[in-house]
């Protein structure tokens, strides 16, 4: 909570409801969330979070982000999910637009305890969050990707490779202090082909089909060995057994050797226990560098 950014303009009855909510988007397959966790210091570790949601169309066109919206986007947004006015896409709606590129996300916030041009610190935290946006938002088949942030942090959002957009209401907001001041950005894919790879929302536009396509439970197995959590951190999270988690490393071994049968080389035939680990590393090391098979993919 001390992380959430003053500008969102939130009312007390919100902010006592977000923590609720919160726990219940965690593990929507529509919400995108990660922290910057400094584990140098002995104290208040978390130093920057971000939150992204990923829209459906018709909400995205009910608050017109292709075009102008209203300011205090987020705002509405966490309001309308309080409220149950929509709900988060599934993993096959997410799926259904991915596969057909019409996926669309908006970051409803980015904070760090430590902001702004000349601090050393604070740009360490940007260079932390630009490595974090990469594993959690490449290998989406993206059409667009909206920013709201506010007037004072907005001088990071350039160098990411985001533009500036304008709110239907922007001469509104200029009364109010910079600090409480929203502003808005945005990318689409015709403009993010028009700028050279670097900045890492420009490069979040680069994709490729993925060549497995794993069911979602193998996805979520995957994500949460990206971040080399062993098997006993493994089954509560997936909620198997050792049994069911042996089955599922199978099923994924068996989907990679009947689309590319060379894939295992060597270790490639039974899994077996000198096998076995060798191919979790080789899967690893590919899904690191193919982000895409960990996304919902369903083609129409």
């Amino acid at each position: 909570m001390s992380l959430l950014p003053p500008w969102l303009g939130l009312g007390t009855e919100q902010k006592q409801a977000l923590p609720r909510l919160w726990q219940q988007l965690i593990d929507e397959p529509a919400t995108i969330s990660a922290v910057v966790e400094d584990m140098a210091l002995s104290s208040e570790r978390i130093q920057g979070w971000g939150v992204t949601l990923i829209l459906p169309r018709p909400v995205v066109g009910e608050l017109q982000l292709d075009r102008e919206p209203e300011a205090f986007l987020t705002r509405r947004v966490y309001q309308a999910l309080l409220d149950g006015r929509f709900r988060p896409m599934t993993d096959r709606e997410i799926g259904l637009e991915n596969a057909a590129g019409e996926l669309t996300m908006v970051i409803l916030h980015f904070s760090a305890r430590q902001y702004g041009p000349g601090n050393p610190y604070g740009h360490s935290l940007i260079a932390a969050a630009n490595d974090t946006y990469r594993t959690f938002h490449d290998g989406y088949n993206l059409r667009a990707i909206y920013y709201e942030t506010n007037a004072v942090d907005q001088y990071a959002a350039g160098p990411s490779g985001f533009l500036r957009r304008r709110f239907v209401n922007e001469a509104d907001l200029t009364p109010l202090p910079l600090e409480l001041r929203p502003a808005y950005f945005g990318l689409t894919r015709a403009e993010a082909w028009q700028q050279l790879p670097g900045p890492p929302t420009r490069n979040s536009f680069e994709h490729q089909p993925p060549l497995f396509c794993f069911s979602a439970s193998q996805r979520r197995l995957l994500w949460f060995a990206l971040f080399d959590e062993s098997d006993e951190a493994l089954m509560p999270a997936l909620d198997v057994s050792v049994h069911g988690l042996k089955k599922l490393w199978r099923g994924i071994y068996e989907r990679i050797e009947d689309r590319m049968p060379s894939f295992f080389g060597e270790a490639g035939g039974g899994d077996d226990g000198k096998r076995g680990p060798e191919k979790r590393r080789q899967v690893m090391a590919y899904v690191r560098q193919r982000l895409e098979e960990l996304r919902p993919w369903t083609p129409g």
